[in-house]
């Protein structure tokens, strides 16, 4: 009874058809304290039917004095049709640089399956370590993130099971509500007061043969746990996700929003 109310609510709330609703979030990551990574995320959302499609991109990028280091950047676009919260995507491409190497993944989703482009190429052994039955039914990180953001920024707070698969690892993220708490005042961040918070679990499925070190966040065996807290951002009044916190063996990482344009 739950999900039909939550399907109607999302029904309603769509953009008109042949309107397309956009929405930017800017956000900057700290680690122990110390500015990380700055970038931005863009949603475009357009109605269909009763569902909607929607299109994703990510920019990422490590802040100056870490990029003197690291030389590190991510972009990422994603885009598919968004149906009652779940997100069933067409395509996935990722572009990392990090030092001086550079690759690209890409991944086409199908009613068969997910078929996957790495370059440079993934060698055998990995391209074999996530086997098709595991990636069927899957979404890409980007689709995940998506549909998160745009059925708590329309329905308010979060819930559910997405299973990812990112080109070399296959695992799920669970949402779980935990009600209502507090932010208290910060200027990292857009929002204060009352917000949602939700508790994230990242579950390893398949592909982490080769991740022995603890110390990363992938790793096998070993879930990872994060808390993301949503509110309403004050100029456009969209629910949008204000604070993620990610606890490592080595630090806490919080990335705070600190920028929202919403518009049609």
């Amino acid at each position: 009874m739950k999900r039909i109310f939550l399907a109607a609510g999302l029904l309603i709330l769509l953009p008109a058809a042949g309107r397309a609703a956009t929405l930017e979030l800017d956000f900057a990551a700290y680690g122990g304290g110390v500015s990380l990574a700055r970038g931005s995320v863009v949603l475009t959302e357009e109605a269909e039917g009763g569902a909607s499609r929607y299109r994703a991109a990510l920019e990422a990028e490590a802040v100056p004095w870490l990029g003197l280091f690291t030389n590190f950047r991510y972009h990422a676009e994603s885009a598919g049709r968004l149906e009652a919260g779940a997100a069933q995507p067409d395509r996935f491409r990722g572009e990392r640089r990090l030092r001086r190497k550079q690759d690209i993944m890409t991944l086409s989703f199908g009613p068969d399956g997910v078929d996957v482009t790495a370059d440079p190429p993934l060698s055998p052994d990995k391209a074999a370590r996530v086997p098709p039955d595991s990636r069927r039914g899957s979404i890409d990180p980007l689709s995940a993130g998506a549909a998160v953001i745009l059925t708590a920024s329309r329905a308010g707070g979060c819930g559910g099971r997405y299973p990812v698969y990112d080109g070399r690892r296959r695992y799920d993220i669970i949402m779980t509500p935990q009600g209502k708490g507090d932010l208290p005042s910060s200027r990292y961040r857009i929002a204060t007061g009352t917000a949602e918070v939700c508790a994230v679990t990242v579950r390893p499925v398949a592909g982490f043969q080769g991740d022995r070190d603890r110390d990363r966040f992938f790793a096998e065996g070993v879930e990872r746990k994060a808390t993301v807290w949503f509110a309403r951002a004050p100029e456009s009044g969209r629910v949008v996700p204000v604070t993620v916190e990610v606890p490592t063996d080595t630090m806490t990482v919080l990335v705070h929003t600190v920028g929202v344009k919403a518009g049609l």
